[in-house]
């Protein structure tokens, strides 16, 4: 029996009677074919038909008859909404060919390139969001870092999110209130990073529709309000050969992870528009908010851009604090994946781990500016190098285009609206980031 129609006949005997066939924009946003679950028998097999110019970028209207593939191993439930609704991830094919513009294949076509060399990588991710109210967003409770007492408004809302988090097939997590008045934290467990870069998807569907219920906003909006901490999108990152993972030491980090860590940093200014890629994500991106502005690393250095999680002097993995939860997931984990192998396969030298708070450092490189800088420097990584260059060139056009719209509706200048949040940002990023 053909897989798709097995997967078919799984979800219509376990009651499903819809199914959310999921296309990944170039942005990462989950675009939408629904079908009752009858009708979605043909489509297992034979994959979704849809109209590929009306996706950001895809195509032309000259040639838009696309098919997207339905992915087995990517199929979750909408448990959240009663388990009678279905999330089928796909990729879009071009003839019988991966399409370059699907950042989903680009991803699957990197972490195969990552095998060819003898890696196998393993990503997790911290992401961080607000539960808010509102546009402008007012907060909507003032808690702590692992605020311990209870949260009238929000703390109903989270304790959802954690339970069909598990009920819908992404696994077992953990979260706790972040730094910021309503701000929370949830782990998406390492695995295959196509898989995680899903699962960030199904988290971010859950937990917007779940916030909806209250009558609040889960926004992964980077940095909604200026003087407290913005989100984050922290990845751990391994690199495996043979079963064996090659970042594994204790006290001093292997040659494999420093040379790693090295060509993530080399590569780091020309990756941040893949990472970062929202004009707000550089006011995220300032001092003292435990976000990285220096191109620097460290062991459990929480100011670094890579810290090296050093528990009990234990270590095992990177973690890349430069991304935030905005970020196309395919293209981030791209742009990391091809950077850390990058790193090993030239056997790179790190630069000394720092053990200063990194944002007093001088002489160092930073972060860029703002995202028309970040859109600049992208084409002299190994990222734009290696990816489709037709989904390059489209990404960091669309990305110029939305830098140069902030500034017409800004009054021109970053230098003026630097430190605030402008109603822009809000109608742009809000909920849809």
């Amino acid at each position: 029996m053909p897989e798709g129609l097995n997967a078919w006949r799984l979800l219509k005997g376990a009651g499903v009677k819809y199914v959310k066939f999921v296309i990944v924009d170039i942005f990462g946003r989950p675009k939408l074919e629904i079908l009752p679950i009858d009708a979605a028998r043909d489509a297992f097999v034979d994959g979704i038909a849809y109209d590929g110019s009306s996706i950001p970028a895809y195509t032309t209207v000259n040639k838009s008859d696309f098919v997207a593939q339905v992915d087995t191993n990517a199929i979750y439930i909408e448990t959240w909404s009663g388990g009678k609704t279905a999330l089928a991830f796909t990729s879009t094919l071009d003839g019988n060919k991966p399409h370059p513009m699907d950042p989903r294949n680009a991803l699957k076509q990197v972490v195969e390139y990552a095998k060819s060399r003898g890696y196998e990588a393993r990503f997790g991710a911290e992401v961080e969001f607000f539960i808010v109210r509102g546009n402008p967003p007012s907060l909507v409770d003032n808690g702590a870092y692992f605020e311990g007492y209870p949260l009238k408004e929000t703390m109903p809302v989270i304790e959802e999110i954690i339970e069909q988090f598990y009920l819908s097939g992404i696994g077992f997590t953990k979260t706790h209130h972040e730094v910021a008045p309503s701000q929370f934290e949830v782990n998406i467990p390492a695995a295959d990073p196509v898989q995680v870069a899903d699962q960030i998807l199904v988290f971010k569907i859950l937990a917007k529709s779940v916030a909806q219920k209250y009558g609040l906003t889960a926004t992964f909006m980077p940095k909604p309000f200026w003087g407290v901490n913005g989100s984050g999108m922290h990845i751990h990152v391994s690199l495996w050969r043979d079963g064996a993972n090659l970042f594994a030491s204790y006290k001093e980090p292997t040659p494999e992870l420093k040379s790693a860590v090295a060509g993530v940093l080399e590569n780091a200014l020309a990756n941040s528009v893949f990472v970062a890629p929202l004009v707000n994500s550089y006011k995220r991106l300032v001092p003292h908010h435990e976000a990285p502005t220096r191109v620097v690393w460290g062991l459990g250095n929480r100011s670094a851009m890579v810290r090296i999680p050093y528990y009990a002097q234990k270590i095992n993995r990177f973690e890349y604090r430069h991304p935030d939860p905005s970020a196309n997931p395919y293209l981030a984990f791209s742009a990391i994946l091809l950077s850390a192998v990058d790193g090993l396969e030239r056997k790179l030298e790190a630069p000394r781990p720092v053990e200063e708070i990194a944002y007093d450092l001088q002489g160092v490189r930073e972060t860029p500016k703002h995202l028309g800088e970040a859109a600049k420097l992208a084409t002299e990584g190994i990222t734009a190098k290696m990816l489709p260059q037709q989904l390059v060139k489209a990404y960091l056009s669309l990305k110029e285009r939305e830098w140069n719209d902030y500034l017409a509706n800004a009054g021109g200048s970053w230098d003026a609206t630097w430190n605030v949040i402008t109603r822009w940002e809000y109608d742009q990023y809000l909920e849809v980031a």
